[in-house]
């Protein structure tokens, strides 16, 4: 055998996990170039972007790179091993480890939901401060854009609004990117079953009850079966529209400059324009 090919071969065969990486649609971009903190909380989307960002622990200079965080809710009874779980996963790929058994606690007229945000806020502003971090990178995929679109319209809100997730955004000092948002969330667990990885699922999210679960489970479902086989795709595609949009828009002083607010309205399929 020719040793070109074999070698092409060994490089395939051991860096495969690299060309799934570029398949993925990861938005590279917008990581800066300094260190990151990776927000793990153990679910498969924030696992799947600590595999990807660090090349499974192989990407030269990780561990002086990025550095996962973690936070402990304590409002399950598997946060505690899901802690373990995921500084274990930490030391696999050689990066650091910085996690918190948080007390949250509601406020007056407060969810607690909104505390556990406050609560998790709260941390990765001081490692932010005390690490240097340059950002925090989140696992948000176009599945969550599509089902943050969808409970927006219920709301009829705005064009901000159904501009939904941003790739970058700044909370207090923290600054937040999003490399996935071009990604499925089938897709980054497939990745994960690929090369035998774990992660691990919150039963809260099954709860039809609480309105994202609902629209993840049963609304979108529905539509992707009986209007739209590719609508979060399509949605993702609004939203990024809209987001260019809003953004010429500002700098522009109010006015819509770019390629999106010059596109022809929406035709029908029987060829006709909406009146």
């Amino acid at each position: 055998m020719d040793t070109g090919k074999i070698h092409c071969y060994y490089y395939i065969k051991k860096y495969a996990i690299f060309g799934r990486i570029d398949m993925m649609k990861i938005n590279r971009k917008i990581l800066p170039p300094g260190k990151i903190g990776l927000a793990v909380s153990g679910g498969s989307d924030s696992v799947a972007l600590a595999f990807l960002l660090t090349k499974g622990g192989k990407k030269r200079n990780a561990a002086k790179r990025f550095v996962v965080l973690h936070v402990d809710h304590g409002l399950r009874k598997e946060s505690k091993e899901e802690y373990v779980f995921v500084k274990a996963l930490a030391k696999r790929l050689g990066v650091p480890f910085k996690g918190v058994h948080a007390k949250v606690a509601r406020r007056d007229g407060e969810s607690m939901e909104m505390a556990a945000r406050r609560a998790r806020l709260d941390f990765f502003e001081r490692q932010t401060v005390a690490l240097g971090l340059d950002a925090i990178a989140t696992g948000h995929h176009a599945d969550d854009v599509a089902e943050t679109f969808l409970m927006r319209i219920r709301r009829a809100s705005g064009p901000e609004g159904l501009a939904g997730i941003k790739e970058t955004s700044t909370v207090g000092r923290i600054k937040f990117v999003r490399p996935l948002l071009e990604c499925r969330d089938a897709e980054l667990k497939d990745y994960l079953k690929k090369y035998g990885e774990e992660w691990r699922e919150d039963a809260s999210n099954d709860d039809v009850s609480i309105e994202r679960n609902k629209v993840r489970h049963e609304i979108i479902p529905f539509l992707e079966k009986h209007l739209d086989p590719n609508l979060v795709r399509h949605i993702s595609e609004i939203s990024s529209h809209l987001r260019e949009w809003l953004e010429q828009r500002d700098a522009g002083g109010g006015v819509a400059t770019s390629a999106v607010a010059g596109r022809p309205p929406y035709r029908r399929q029987d060829g006709g324009f909406p009146s």
